[in-house]
């Protein structure tokens, strides 16, 4: 929760609002993960603490939104990550920005089927990231295998850069995607046209900071040592966080993911590995 006002390597408040999506195999239809979102500070939730206190869930997707000062910025339930179509499988949270996505998005309706644009209830440029990489799908409702994902989520970024190019929109937009469906579980580390101004380097060089990606590995993930954490190897990791940024003051269990890169997670009985593979986009 210290995210929202304390971030390390994030110059933003999150103030924005606050959702999660957690799957609990002992729940009433495992497969539906229970919800809650919110415009407040979660910091200060009295029921996000009490419901925290319930839960016992073996996959997480929480997500503390940003947004830049500007009366233009919606800050409404609707634009909370993340983002679940009913009856669809995947959830998606994203740390980022896609610049003048208001020219974007009706060119980007070509690739997005008419029963998904349907459901499209927010003003983000998350949402409709969401929606293009559902359309990608065969059948965004069944259960999708890794081998089906990867290749969707590569297919959605090439056609927000041939939608850039089209548009000859040239600014540097940060695409951190979380995509989770309670088993398999993708992340990205991606910026569209990183280093192609030289005008803006200083400026480019800090947002790429800003927007990095980090995992770490191990078991029993409790209070050790004064802080929540992992403890114990990786080799025999039970459990994986995926975050923007090391939540722990301890650093030494966690690893950067570097640029351009697809990070997902997967498992082997009762154990969890990460796998790293460059994004050619």
């Amino acid at each position: 929760m210290k995210q929202t006002y304390a971030p390390q390597m994030l110059k933003l408040l999150n103030l924005a609002g606050f959702g999660m999506a957690a799957w609990e195999p002992t729940s009433h239809n495992p497969e539906v993960p229970f919800i809650y979102k919110t415009v407040s500070v979660p910091f200060f939730d009295r029921n996000l603490k009490v419901l925290a206190q319930k839960l016992r869930p073996t996959c997480l997707v929480a997500h503390v939104r940003g947004v830049i000062s500007d009366p233009s910025a919606k800050v409404n339930m609707q634009n909370v990550h993340p983002f679940q179509y009913k009856g669809f499988k995947l959830a998606m949270a994203h740390n980022g920005d896609l610049a003048d996505m208001d020219k974007m998005k009706f060119h980007l309706l070509e690739y997005i089927k008419p029963e998904i644009a349907q459901k499209i209830e927010g003003t983000t440029d998350s949402e409709w990231i969401y929606a293009l990489l559902m359309s990608q799908m065969e059948d965004p409702t069944k259960d999708l295998e890794l081998d089906e994902i990867l290749p969707a989520l590569e297919s959605t970024l090439k056609i927000i850069k041939q939608v850039r190019k089209k548009l000859g929109i040239a600014v540097a937009s940060w695409v951190n995607l979380f995509i989770c469906d309670g088993n398999d579980l993708v992340a990205t580390r991606f910026t569209f046209d990183f280093g192609c101004y030289a005008d803006k380097i200083d400026e480019l060089e800090l947002g790429l900071k800003d927007m990095s990606l980090w995992y770490t590995l191990g078991q029993n993930y409790g209070w050790h040592e004064d802080e929540w954490k992992l403890v114990g190897s990786a080799k025999n990791a039970n459990s994986v966080i995926v975050a923007s940024e090391p939540l722990s003051k301890d650093i030494t269990n966690w690893t950067e993911v570097p640029e351009y890169s697809v990070l997902y997670v997967t498992s082997e009985g009762d154990y969890r590995q990460v796998k790293i593979a460059e994004l050619d986009i």
